[in-house]
């Protein structure tokens, strides 16, 4: 069972207007794509909230901006995708306007565009550091598996190499194979966060997936090795 971090959270009814009318603004402006839609947002929203309970920062900054994070959202295959966070960003400022402090727009724009793994940003502030490491952690464990054979399935790639699906004796690639990206990228998330929170999670999601993979494996009769 995943360590329940969300049981500290405090109860509170004092979330801000603002973060109300950017979970509002995201429904109707967002384009969803496989993998990316309001869930996720959902998703990304709620541990973004449990890590703000253990590691501090702006509540209002960090909200907003995991609302609004992936305003701009193109496929993994769009010539622009490295692009779209700093879009994002720049969509999110504007729709903000004078609603915030000079300081807090700077700090939402960096929280999203260096959300962005694909574009190699790297977080400094606190609220970008808890955004970010919410954003990944939606990429493991049983939804990141749902996930990722989400958006494989959208691009037509295949489920996995069949003379070798856990990429024992060559390099993943998962422009082809689907399965090729939990070791091509998600694997090395972990050790990508920023924050103690973060980290503790990613180790019971982590265990997660090695026990899907270890399952597949059985019923492949090809045993995954870890």
């Amino acid at each position: 069972m995943e360590l329940r971090i969300m049981d500290t959270l405090k109860t509170t009814t004092d979330v801000t207007s603002l973060a109300d009318l950017a979970r509002s603004y995201a429904r109707t402006a967002m384009a969803a794509t496989a993998g990316h839609d309001m869930a996720h947002l959902e998703r990304v929203h709620r541990v973004a909230m449990m890590l703000w309970e253990h590691e501090g920062g702006d509540r209002e900054v960090i909200e907003v901006a995991a609302w609004l994070h992936d305003l701009v959202n193109l496929p993994k295959d769009h010539p622009k995708r490295r692009e779209a966070s700093t879009l994002s960003a720049q969509a999110a400022l504007e729709w903000i306007g004078g609603r915030m402090s000079e300081g807090q727009r700077g700090l939402v724009f960096e929280a999203i565009q260096r959300h962005s793994f694909s574009a190699g940003f790297v977080p400094e502030s606190l609220e970008a550091k808890i955004v970010c490491d919410a954003d990944r952690l939606d990429a493991l464990g049983a939804v990141g598996l749902m996930r990722t054979l989400e958006t494989g399935g959208a691009l037509g790639r295949a489920s996995f190499h069949g003379d070798d699906p856990f990429c024992t004796t060559r390099e993943p690639d998962d422009g082809v194979f689907t399965l090729d990206h939990v070791f091509a990228k998600l694997f090395k998330l972990p050790e990508m966060l920023h924050t103690d929170a973060a980290r503790r999670v990613a180790e019971q999601r982590i265990a997660v997936m090695e026990d899907f993979l270890a399952a597949l494996g059985d019923e492949l009769g090809r045993p995954y090795r870890g």
